[in-house]
């Protein structure tokens, strides 16, 4: 079983030249082990020249900037009705093994241990509801891996203004007046 660590986030310091990162700038992360903690470090792009000795992980991102939308996560109850509906799409196996792992790591669903444990297959529960549903597991390759996530991104993502709060009199999602019936 994998385990979940707490990482940081963005300090908005260059660990090196100990200075702020600016708007808009690029700057990589590492996460390096400190005893039994991790710990967070940014590095702005000129600082950077590789990964410090014991790094866990490393990733490059950019700090946004002041005109850029503020993009929010669709709803959890979305979400999983999208994971269920993609299974009708083989074309789409990659990207809904994505958002399940995605989704596990958010801890709405989990993996379950099966008896008849097929190593393709992660058989999961969508921990609200107690359904249990199939994943193929598949192999993404790293030229793969930033169309999967652009798409997933736009299926997954809204800017914050575009989002209702509570659209229905009742206060319940389309999701949750479907289960409730």
């Amino acid at each position: 079983m994998l385990g979940e660590y707490k990482v940081s986030r963005c300090t908005r310091q260059c660990q090196h030249l100990k200075r702020p990162l600016r708007e808009g700038e690029w700057y990589y992360s590492v996460v390096v082990e400190s005893g039994d903690d991790f710990v967070r470090q940014d590095y702005s792009a000129e600082a950077w020249s590789e990964p410090p000795d014991g790094t866990v992980g490393w990733w490059k991102c950019r700090m946004p900037t002041s005109d850029e939308k503020k993009l929010v996560l669709a709803p959890i109850e979305v979400l999983t009705d999208l994971l269920r509906q993609m299974g009708s799409q083989p074309e789409k196996a990659k990207s809904r093994y994505l958002l399940a792992l995605m989704l596990m790591r958010k801890r709405v669903i989990r993996p379950l241990d099966t008896e008849d444990h097929q190593v393709d297959v992660l058989r999961i529960e969508v921990i609200a509801t107690g359904s249990e549903i199939d994943i193929p597991v598949c192999v993404i390759t790293r030229g793969e891996s930033e169309q999967l996530r652009q798409e997933l991104d736009e299926l997954l993502y809204c800017e914050a203004e575009e989002m209702e709060v509570g659209g229905k009199e009742d206060g319940l999602s389309d999701v949750e007046t479907a289960q409730n019936q």
